[in-house]
């Protein structure tokens, strides 16, 4: 197994209510992926729309002064979409149910991030 499947079965491990999560490029193309969303949304559709949305908010353009996004947490009735910044190009993304615990994936993805910065850099 490598570095990056093997830290994100970990995130899934450690995280109650994990769906998936990925490693995605800020193109939306994800480099690996563990486990699968059990409520119908697609990973690969998921980090497609918020690599997008991230591209434009941190484009020329934007009256938002911000620099990077460092995460994005998308919440809907039925499931919960966290996006945090590895380095530049790459991200992390989890799918987490309804009742998962948002506190501790925020945790996991952040540490999981300071690991991985290492590998892609």
């Amino acid at each position: 197994m490598n570095v990056f499947q093997d830290t994100l079965r970990r995130i899934a491990q450690r995280v109650e209510g994990a769906q998936a999560v990925s490693l995605v490029g800020l193109d939306g193309i994800p480099i690996d992926s563990f486990g699968s969303s059990s409520n119908g949304l697609s990973i690969e559709s998921v980090a497609a729309e918020l690599g997008a949305f991230v591209k434009a908010v941190e484009g020329p353009h934007t009256s938002l002064e911000a620099t990077a996004v460092q995460q994005l947490t998308i919440v809907t009735d039925k499931s919960t979409a966290i996006l945090s910044r590895v380095t530049e190009e790459y991200y992390l993304l989890l799918l987490l149910s309804k009742d998962g615990n948002f506190g501790r994936a925020r945790f996991e993805l952040q540490k999981a991030a300071m690991a991985l910065e290492k590998e892609l850099l």
